[in-house]
């Protein structure tokens, strides 16, 4: 994919091209009032970021229909939602931070990391699971020693 989009995209934008993403997952399409829920704003923020979103050709938007993603908005959402789930798991299981908060800190952490790093961290934890018993005693102790 064509990181330059999304790294041009401001964390708003990206954080309604992962709304919309995930909403598309569960619906086939989205809602502005669903969209709205989701982030907790306003359904006129909502219908303003979208126009933006649809003048970059990242989703298809008209008032008062359902939202799907284009082409590049979903190569873009899927990204994002990757980025996401490797930082909470990274958060919940091999920090052992809390779930809830290691869902906060993947949103907010996911807008500002570059794939590099992501896939680092990816190959870290891909890397934990598969080295068996001995690397899981060391994460059971470092989570009980720090908790």
């Amino acid at each position: 994919m064509d990181n330059n989009i999304t790294e041009n995209l401001s964390f708003n934008q990206q954080q309604y091209m992962e709304t919309i993403f995930s909403l598309c997952m569960a619906h086939e399409h989205a809602h502005v009032k669903s969209i709205a829920e989701s982030l907790n704003i306003s359904m006129p923020s909502v219908t303003e970021a979208l126009q933006g979103l649809a003048k970059m050709e990242l989703i298809n938007y008209k008032a008062r229909k359902a939202v799907t993603m284009t082409e590049q908005g979903w190569q873009i959402g899927k990204e994002l939602h990757v980025r996401h789930k490797v930082f909470a798991k990274f958060f919940n299981d091999v920090l052992g931070l809390e779930t809830e908060h290691s869902e906060k800190m993947a949103c907010n952490i996911e807008h500002v990391i570059d794939d590099k790093v992501r896939e680092r961290l990816s190959d870290f934890i891909q890397f934990i699971d598969e080295s068996g018993e001995s690397c899981a005693k060391l994460l059971e102790e470092f989570k009980n020693r720090y908790k």
